[in-house]
């Protein structure tokens, strides 16, 4: 007769309860305290915590445009100096690359060789220059009837010493002028691709900029036959009839439709670490559009232009930020048909992942999790619990994993410093659930993480020559090794590495079938194989009654 089943439900719950304090006695009070927060409070926090995020920029720029923004523009006045020794490093064009004379655009403008500033022309609302010395080669140009006016600050392109510069007027708009003043300034500090500060004018609210020699997206999209430019949308029957936010995504889509006729996806990839460079110096750009993107015309990169709509956020914890820089994420796809990852589409990609084998349980950080975090057998417990204070220094290390399963403990040790990780790992279903794990902390982390998989059989490992590594790992992998395969693989190790870091399994609970393993899993067989095999000096981490201990070997003290 079967067991019904709520009896099921029931001796499973029992089962949970009875772990209850083996889980305290092996993680800590403390450690249960936050693993109990990242799995039962941080869930419901992350849930509410974009809705009242919605309102936090709007507040905090109505904070900085009527209390500090006066401020601020006296803080910057005094460090004007600063501010232009800084732009001195950043990008800068010459007017001989526009063409232009420095000598003869003086005496076209008919101004004294001394006058610090010459105006070429008037910028209008889709970027085309209303020139007052005739018409400059690759820089699109209009008459003055054509002229569409700004709809909200003036620009004008300039001359200062020889240098082409954008003028931007912000008609007495004190937070846009210092909010973009400080964007520029840190972004240039960080080596975004953003224009230079060429000069400041405190008293007009007057930002001069260094132009960027290139081709507008926007323009050059509008050239293959997508309505993008306002005076083309304007007169467009097809815009007509519909509201300001279809508008918006009907420009997109119709940027979208020749969008890889221009660029590639190269240039995508270069744009997004443009967008990764914004965010790692905790701002948010806010204005991802098509017309603020420019396609530097000798090394054909992105360079990134009008900051004054952006957020800077330096002392918003971790989780609060991510959920704003999902918005740019999100924007970011929109525009360019990408997928990268956000907080929403990695939930996504997890609840998928659930309905798969897990062995290495994983928390990205954000309540984002999978697999079982409380056992510190694997994975995120195993790393928390032993392998975090256990290891030896990892900072600058080039480091081997030996069955690296889904990368989980290859990436932490990236993300304590280690330089690159190769791992070694012959299942192709826990690889791709690997190139998951790092795409997920890469997100987390706003960083790339120098890993890469190698499908293989460790034993395979002599002929690969991959060079020397500084520590070499096999985590509850080596002793599946027959005895001569497992020497001869520790023996090679020797070779290329001066330690050598396993971990043992001494449970005797495990079905196995070949009885030996039991044997080879143990820290005596593993001492023996070290010693005999090049590893003289030996230490064992065993934690009482922690089946997992580990083994180090080194060559020498």
């Amino acid at each position: 007769m079967g067991i019904s089943c709520p009896a099921f439900k029931i001796m499973g719950t029992s089962r949970k309860i009875l772990k209850i304090p083996f889980v305290l006695t092996r993680n800590g009070f403390l450690r249960c305290f936050n693993l109990a927060y990242i799995c039962f409070v941080l869930p419901f926090i992350m849930k509410f915590l974009p809705i009242g995020l919605r309102l936090y920029p709007w507040i905090k720029r109505i904070i900085q445009k009527y209390f500090s923004a006066d401020k601020k523009i006296s803080y910057w006045r005094q460090n004007k100096e600063k501010l232009l020794r800084n732009g001195e490093t950043g990008y800068r064009t010459r007017v001989e690359s526009l063409g232009l004379d420095w000598l003869k655009l003086q005496s076209l403008t008919n101004v004294n060789s001394q006058l610090y500033k010459i105006v070429i022309g008037e910028m209008d609302q889709d970027g085309f220059l209303l020139s007052k010395i005739g018409v400059i080669p690759n820089v699109p140009s209009i008459s003055e009837k054509q002229f569409l006016a700004r709809k909200r600050f003036d620009l004008r392109m300039v001359a200062i010493n020889g240098y082409v510069c954008v003028e931007k007027q912000y008609k007495g708009d004190k937070f846009s002028f210092v909010n973009e003043i400080e964007a520029l300034h840190n972004l240039g500090l960080a080596g975004c691709n953003v224009p230079a500060i060429m000069d400041v004018d405190f008293d007009n609210l007057t930002l001069t900029l260094s132009y960027i020699l290139g081709f507008v997206l926007r323009e050059e999209l509008a050239k293959k036959g997508a309505v993008l430019r306002d005076r083309d949308v304007n007169s467009s029957s097809a815009f007509t009839s519909i509201d300001q936010k279809q508008k918006r995504l009907k420009r997109i889509q119709e940027g979208k439709r020749v969008l890889y006729e221009v660029i590639d996806s190269q240039f995508v990839e270069s744009l997004f670490a443009e967008l990764n460079k914004i965010h790692a110096s905790r701002f948010i750009w806010n204005d991802i559009k098509y017309g603020n993107i420019i396609i530097e015309k000798r090394s054909r990169k992105p360079y990134l232009v009008d900051f004054d709509w952006a957020g800077h956020y330096p002392r918003l914890g971790n989780n609060a930020f991510r959920i704003l820089r999902d918005r740019d994420i999100e924007k970011f796809n929109l525009h360019f048909g990408t997928e990268k990852l956000t907080h929403k589409r990695m939930r996504q990609r997890i609840k998928h992942l659930k309905c798969n084998k897990i062995y290495a349980p994983v928390y990205f950080g954000s309540s984002l999790s999978f697999g079982n975090t409380w056992n510190t057998d694997v994975g995120y417990g195993r790393w928390h619990y032993i392998l975090k204070h256990n290891l030896p220094v990892l900072s600058g290390k080039r480091i081997l994993d030996l069955g690296c399963n889904n990368a989980f403990n290859s990436i932490q040790m990236l993300r304590s410093g280690a330089r690159e990780v190769i791992g070694i790992e012959l299942n192709s279903e826990v690889i791709s659930q690997g190139n998951f794990v790092k795409e997920g902390f890469e997100w987390v982390d706003n960083k790339k993480y120098k890993f890469k998989y190698i499908q293989a059989n460790m034993k395979e490992l002599p002929q690969m020559n991959l060079g020397n590594f500084d520590i070499v790992l096999a985590l509850c992998s080596i002793y599946y090794l027959d005895d001569y395969s497992m020497a001869n693989l520790v023996k090679y190790i020797s070779t290329i590495t001066n330690t050598f870091v396993l971990q043992c399994n001494t449970a005797t609970n495990i079905d196995r079938s070949n009885q030996h393993t039991y044997e080879k899993a143990s820290v005596e067989y593993t001492l023996n194989v070290l010693r005999s095999n090049g590893f003289p000096v030996t230490q064992a981490v065993a934690p009482y009654k922690y089946s997992r201990p580990l083994v180090i070997g080194r060559k020498k003290e």
